[in-house]
């Protein structure tokens, strides 16, 4: 599953507030099967194309969706409803088997089964072959077709561009995309930055703004080098967030190199070319920053080898004094649970009665004179998934009538929370109004696992189709704090410069089965080999041999030469495409309600 996936689960998340992205498992059959009624007059694609010639009705198809393993019961009374409101009916859907995607593709490919429409993560390399193959129907006409597909004209051409194939056709209907691309949730789940556990800044008679140097910031770090926690253990001034240097994004930010976690980091300069992360200038200087900060004993030197649950263990019981890191695993949850405090408590509440000892912050990243900061917290408003229509289905034009009602506020809102008897919400002025007992209760989010999304087919159907909520007018219950606090992260990452579109030179694929592809893993193993070399050198010229050694491997055995000219030779290519020559300018961002203490109406 790609990254980029990922990023859209978190996005979702924080977008509906309702459950995290599952790819669950199951004990059940890797396949449903039933035979609903045909759909009356109410469903909004009843009117379709759904006669051959002759008169004869084709409404019954496959469905196939390899990301999810949790089975769903074609009989579920939302299912049901969004058959009927659709107008197609599925009388087959088929899941995943847990392994590898494209394998499992590969199964359905030689079996000659394929499907009617199939769901895959919209950056897959699979779509390729299927495209190449002619496995997939081109579905141009149905973004130009404002009478008969008024929703899927009405969706962004950007968007369309953006997930055109090389041969210039778009091939899938994305889902989870931004409705308006110039006005998204002012939420998109960028946490990234410096995070400071709030009294100890205090205790050391330092401010908010005296950290915003990196002089500063080292002052802070001093400052508390040798404070005792309660338990006698010593407070280690900073961490770079656990395993595989999972902050060394930021800490390059601050030297004005992108670069990513566990991969390359591509940096366009001002010929239009693209350079690594480590051959930027400020990236050495990174590292020869972090090595100080060790020697000094102000880092913890064991940032490069943790485990997750060993930097949880830590960061939950407060040894660290700031953390440089993506920010989600911060300690706060685990701070107002051990001070006996709700954690449904919300902001202003807690505002309102103190922060207990030991609550992180968000803070500006430390600046240093004459750089600025790269981008690392990016936002794409793209899409997650997309459904693509198999060549050979019998009435495709019915099909993509369905996907047509899928991007309305109406299919959000009853695939997100199913119809408005069952009790889960309610419509007041227009306004979504939740009942978070009934949302969160056994019926929907508060059984166990997935049981009530696949039983019933709340949320699940928004894989095959549906735009973010970000426009749908809601009444949201006030954040909780530790939430609260991932939002001002966010806020300060846009004041700061480190937020933006996803650039150009991140939106670019590689050439499959190319040099970066076949290279990639070697690289990644010498940068984790000498990433401890250099930040743990006992002194400057270990520093530097380790470095030079380090730039050596990288063209010996990692080919950097090759990849470098490959990467670019894409690069070049993608800028030339439409969606290399996609931006948005953001007008506005629809708030969200972080940190009021009643209830209010988000998304207008």
């Amino acid at each position: 599953m790609s990254k980029r996936w990922k990023k859209w689960g978190k996005t979702a998340f924080a977008m509906t507030l309702s459950a995290t992205l599952f790819v669950g498992c199951t004990n059940k059959d890797n396949e449903a099967t039933s035979t609903p009624s045909p759909t009356s007059s109410g469903g909004a694609a009843t009117e379709s194309a759904s006669k051959t010639p002759a008169g004869e009705e084709i409404n019954g198809f496959t469905l196939y969706n390899p990301i999810l393993t949790t089975p769903i019961n074609l009989d579920g009374e939302i299912t049901k409803m969004i058959m009927e409101k659709s107008g197609v009916r599925w009388d087959k859907v088929e899941i995943g088997n847990g392994s590898d995607i494209a394998q499992q593709i590969n199964l359905k490919l030689v079996s000659g089964e394929f499907p009617d429409a199939i769901i895959l993560d919209a950056e897959n390399a699979m779509w390729s072959r299927l495209i190449k193959e002619q496995k997939l129907l081109p579905l141009d006409k149905y973004f130009d077709n404002a009478a008969e597909y008024p929703n899927l004209a009405k969706i962004d051409k950007r968007l369309v561009d953006y997930w055109r194939a090389t041969d210039g056709h778009i091939y899938f209907v994305p889902m989870g995309y931004e409705p308006v691309l110039d006005e998204p949730s002012a939420w998109q789940g960028n946490a990234q930055g410096l995070w400071i556990q709030d009294d100890l800044l205090e205790k050391s008679g330092l401010k908010v703004d005296d950290i915003k140097t990196v002089e500063g910031f080292e002052q802070y770090l001093n400052a508390i080098k040798g404070t005792k926690d309660e338990k006698g253990r010593s407070i280690i001034p900073l961490s770079l967030g656990g395993e595989n240097f999972a902050g060394l994004n930021v800490v390059m930010s601050m030297f004005g190199v992108r670069t990513i976690v566990g991969g390359t980091g591509w940096n366009e300069q001002a010929d239009g070319s693209a350079l690594p992360d480590y051959k930027m200038p400020g990236f050495k200087q990174g590292f020869q920053w972090l090595n100080k900060l060790h020697l000094n004993g102000l880092l913890d030197p064991e940032t490069a080898f943790h485990k997750k649950d060993l930097f949880l263990e830590k960061g939950n019981s407060l040894r660290f004094g700031s953390m440089l890191f993506d920010g989600w695993d911060n300690p706060n949850a685990s701070t107002l649970k051990n001070n006996g405090i709700v954690d449904s408590i919300t902001y202003k509440a807690l505002e309102a009665q103190g922060f207990p000892e030991g609550w992180f912050v968000p803070a500006y990243l430390p600046a240093i004179e004459g750089i600025k900061p790269a981008q690392y917290a990016n936002f794409s408003p793209f899409g997650g998934l997309g459904t693509g229509i198999s060549s050979t289905a019998k009435n495709p034009d019915l099909i993509m009538k369905g996907l047509d009602w899928h991007q309305t506020p109406e299919a959000f809102i009853l695939m997100e929370y199913g119809p408005e008897s069952m009790g889960a919400y309610k419509m007041e002025d227009g306004v979504v109004v939740v009942n978070d007992a009934v949302f969160r209760g056994p019926d929907f989010w508060g059984g166990e696992g997935m049981t009530n999304v696949t039983e019933k087919g709340f949320f699940w159907w928004k894989y095959l189709g549906s735009t973010l909520q970000t426009h749908i007018p809601t009444m949201e219950p006030p954040w909780t704090a530790t939430n609260a606090m991932l939002y001002k992260a966010e806020e300060l990452n846009h004041e700061q410069g480190t937020f933006g579109l996803i650039p150009a030179v991140s939106r670019t694929k590689t050439l499959i089965g190319g040099q970066v592809e076949k290279y990639s893993p070697v690289q990644n193993d010498i940068r984790m080999q000498y990433y401890a070399k250099m930040l743990l050198a006992k002194n400057e010229n270990e520093f530097e041999s380790a470095y030079e050694q380090f730039l050596n491997e990288m063209k010996v055995r990692g080919h950097d030469e090759e990849t470098i000219a490959e990467f670019n030779e894409q690069y070049k290519a993608y800028k030339e495409t439409p969606a290399g020559k996609i931006s948005i300018e953001v007008k506005r961002t629809l708030p969200r309600n972080v940190y009021s203490d009643k209830p209010e109406v988000i998304g207008r």
